[in-house]
């Protein structure tokens, strides 16, 4: 579908918007003028005006990046590595998929899914895996593909020595976006230049190296907010430990901060043989939490697993600053994490896992917004691809996940978590989800990783106009 015809959409669909409201303003002072003058108020007779249908749109997150072309020279142009690999979902007839642009900073080649409006706006889904292995750039990593948006919280990412963070802002609108990036540290909030007015021009995407801006900072939080066009954020971190390669992950973005935040999928792998060796401090596996605001947070973690184990965990977070939480001595498994805290919070998570080959996996665990009772999704290829449903809900609940002619039915009672194999590379419908949480993570040879699965995206309602 063309780029005009995305504008026009997006165009009308405004313009109902306000023509709306100006019938509404038009018909309230004519309305009251009108019953000024009668002894008896009369209401008016109302009609319902349905929104113009338009197309549904996300972006997914594009292939691996380093910081130079295949040479190693232009380290301050970002380069793809390989192609990653999408899987889509729609309600819709049809899923059309483009590229956004490069800047002059790079591009992963984002892809931009659209599902075209058909008699009413329909939902689009969609996640992104990679393998790779090129030079020290080694590891898997998946995120999932997200609604353009106005702010974005990516709680991840190290400027340590051989950790390269890069955060990567896509435009998928017809107009400029101005972005401003607030970045804090173990210390505090970064005071650089160029972290606010970064534009990103229309229907492209801009690579944003963390480094620039603070150096030798173990524990990041990055929140990315636009005006004008609206912004599609991930962030990719590489490691490399002296000369061996430490893996690689997508951060995808969190859910926006509150005294209740659930990471529902999360892999704990080998963790005590991955802090093994020299440099290995940030193998070890933590909650990272930020506080934005100005009291400090008393913390709960409930850590559990869908056989019922798991554990509990208390921390301080104090406000303004990253605070990195140690999960020592788990076993392994699959696990959700559900925060509870005094204070708004954000939360993620990372993890680390050996491979068969020496070396070690980077992975990075994203906080999960609740669905509603029906949402479409798709999980994109890898090994040992699991589903968690997590219900932090005070009633037990029955999900039904659909793949084309397979139904199975997962039973996920109050406060517990369910997980589940669930196929790749097809679309997946989810109902009875009303406010549960869902994530997926993968667990194979050549690493780990894992994405939120998305609620539906929010679409205008029909309005009742009076005269």
């Amino acid at each position: 579908m063309s780029t005009e015809h995305r504008s026009v959409r997006r165009w009308v669909v405004r313009g109902t918007a306000t023509a709306v409201a100006a019938v509404v303003a038009a018909g309230a002072v004519t309305a009251a003028h009108a019953i000024g003058t009668e002894s008896t108020p009369v209401r008016p007779a109302g009609r319902l005006v349905a929104p113009v249908p338009a197309d549904a749109e996300r972006v997914c997150a594009g292939s691996a990046l380093r910081l130079s072309d295949e040479s190693g020279n232009d380290a301050t142009t970002a380069s793809t590595v390989g192609s990653s690999q999408v899987a889509t979902g729609t309600t819709g007839s049809t899923v059309d998929r483009s590229t956004l642009g490069p800047s002059s900073t790079g591009g992963s080649d984002p892809q931009l899914l659209t599902a075209p409006a058909g008699d009413r706006t329909p939902q689009v889904a969609g996640s992104t895996s990679q393998s790779v292995s090129s030079g020290d750039l080694v590891g898997f990593g998946a995120a999932s593909c997200d609604d353009p948006g106005q702010s974005t919280w990516l709680v991840g990412g190290s400027t340590e020595t051989g950790r390269t963070s890069l955060v990567t802002l896509s435009n998928p609108t017809d107009v400029n976006a101005t972005v401003d990036l607030d970045v804090f540290d173990a210390s505090g909030t970064v005071q650089a230049p160029g972290t606010t007015g970064i534009v990103v021009a229309p229907n492209t995407q801009k690579v944003v190296p963390l480094s620039g801006f603070v150096s030798d900072q173990g524990s990041t939080v990055v929140h990315v907010t636009s005006s004008g066009g609206q912004i599609v954020a991930h962030m990719q971190e590489s490691i490399v430990r002296t000369l061996t390669p430490g893996g690689y992950d997508i951060v995808s973005g969190g859910a926006a901060p509150s005294r209740t935040q659930v990471i529902p999928a999360v892999v704990l792998r080998g963790a005590e043989e991955a802090q093994r060796g020299d440099d290995t401090e940030d193998a070890a596996p933590v909650l990272r939490l930020f506080v934005p605001g100005d009291r400090a947070a008393r913390v709960t973690v409930g850590i559990t697993t869908a056989d019922g184990g798991g554990s509990t965990v208390n921390a301080t977070a104090e406000p303004g600053v990253v605070t990195d939480v140690s999960l020592d001595d788990f076993p392994d498994g699959r696990y959700s994490f559900t925060v509870t805290s005094t204070e708004p919070l954000v939360a993620g998570a990372r993890t680390t896992k050996p491979t068969d080959d020496g070396r070690s996996d980077l992975g990075w665990f994203a906080s999960a917004e609740p669905l509603g009772d029906r949402v479409v999704t798709a999980v994109a290829p890898g090994g040992g691809a699991r589903m968690n449903l997590v219900n932090p809900t005070r009633t037990d609940a029955t999900v039904t996940i659909t793949s084309g002619d397979r139904e199975q039915e997962v039973d996920v009672a109050s406060g517990s978590t369910a997980t589940v194999q669930v196929p790749v590379s097809t679309q997946l419908v989810l109902t009875g989800a009303e406010g549960l949480v869902a994530g997926v993570s993968y667990d194979a040879d050549d690493g780990i990783g894992g994405f939120p699965v998305r609620p539906a995206t929010e679409v205008s309602t029909p309005l009742r106009v009076y005269p």
